[in-house]
């Protein structure tokens, strides 16, 4: 195969591994959302909380490790060092002129942030409890972010079919 043809082919095989995660994504969100009532039984709630906790926190490592997959396969290089986290949503969200389009608008970006510094907390805050209604807080935001994301995603995704 020539270079060309090899990019064409990571290019596609980037688009249908994002049309996955956006499906995954869309599952995650629906799931957050199903968990923003509260339990029938108070005595539940802290059942609530860490499912609550638990599905956030898989959402934004889906998005992250999505945006890590196209960084890797399209800029060719991912952040590293100790802001690599917030380096990737900052990267994500930049048009390279000459190359690629933003794959998440800067909006998207900002409300991600709320989700990656709770992701810090709940793998590495062992002394504390999330309270639930910033659970619920941050359960919002991905409801405010999820369609958006999911129309960036497949903007990205239309991109790469036809570049």
């Amino acid at each position: 195969m020539s270079p060309v043809e090899v990019a064409a082919a990571v290019r596609l095989r980037l688009a249908a591994e994002i049309a996955d995660d956006r499906s995954a994504l869309e599952t995650l969100a629906s799931d957050i959302a199903r968990l923003v009532a509260p339990a029938a039984d108070p005595r539940d709630e802290w059942m609530r909380g860490s499912a609550l906790a638990f599905e956030l926190e898989r959402f934004y490592t889906a998005v992250e490790a999505l945006l890590t997959r196209v960084l890797r396969a399209i800029d060719g290089d991912v952040p590293s060092g100790p802001s690599s986290h917030l380096d990737i949503l900052r990267a994500a969200s930049v048009p390279i002129d000459g190359g690629r389009p933003a794959v998440v608008t800067t909006e998207i970006a900002g409300e991600l942030r709320d989700l990656l510094k709770f992701r810090h907390l709940a793998r590495h805050g062992y002394e504390s409890r999330p309270q639930v209604p910033r659970l619920e807080e941050l359960a919002r935001t991905v409801a405010r972010v999820r369609h958006p994301l999911v129309a960036s995603l497949a903007a990205f995704d239309r991109w790469l079919r036809t570049t």
